[in-house]
């Protein structure tokens, strides 16, 4: 698989402690991304699955869960449904993805493609949308702009309702005087 790297001890790419996957390759390109060397489908570094296993083995006592990020895990199905399948039966590792695609656009392509089904059956948390600079904030948790929502992936597809992760969009986190601009 084509990584563009990982971050072994995240505190900023979900709740906990995680080790964050970045896919290499990504068909949105939003303007000011914070990660574009991870959209060339060229770019990264070839790692076997093995050698994650090795690195979730190595980690698995101070780690809360995973982050497929990117790039974008969805533009590397393939190779992020072995990861996060990986992650959950053999860790039960909390599993949370980010996106570019709006779930709704993941469940139109899962009528095509049985793959974004599969990996998003393998999801607790998937954080979707492309990135907007216009609804950018600093004052909000785990997502970039305002357009992105926390959803709980496991109740959405239950009950075909989304369910957002409330705790995840909650900007009480950031409870203090906002400065004037």
């Amino acid at each position: 698989m084509k990584l563009a790297g990982y971050a072994e001890e995240s505190i900023v790419d979900g709740p906990g402690v995680r080790c964050v996957i970045f896919f290499q390759g990504c068909r949105h390109h939003c303007p000011f991304c914070q990660n574009p060397q991870t959209w060339t489908f060229d770019g990264g570094t070839e790692v076997s699955l093995e050698s994650v296993d090795s690195e979730f083995d190595r980690i698995k006592e101070n780690t809360s869960g995973v982050t497929l990020s990117g790039g974008d895990p969805f533009c590397s199905l393939d190779d992020a449904i072995e990861v996060a399948k990986l992650a959950k039966r053999k860790y039960g590792f909390n599993v949370l993805a980010f996106t570019g695609y709006t779930l709704e656009e993941l469940l139109e392509k899962g009528k095509g493609d049985e793959r974004y089904m599969t990996l998003l059956s393998y999801l607790d948390v998937l954080i979707d949308g492309r990135f907007i600079m216009a609804l950018r904030s600093i004052y909000i948790n785990n997502r970039g702009s305002m357009n992105q929502r926390c959803i709980d992936v496991r109740k959405t597809l239950k009950d075909g309702k989304i369910h957002l992760v409330e705790s995840m969009m909650d900007m009480s986190f950031y409870d203090f005087e906002r400065p004037e601009f």
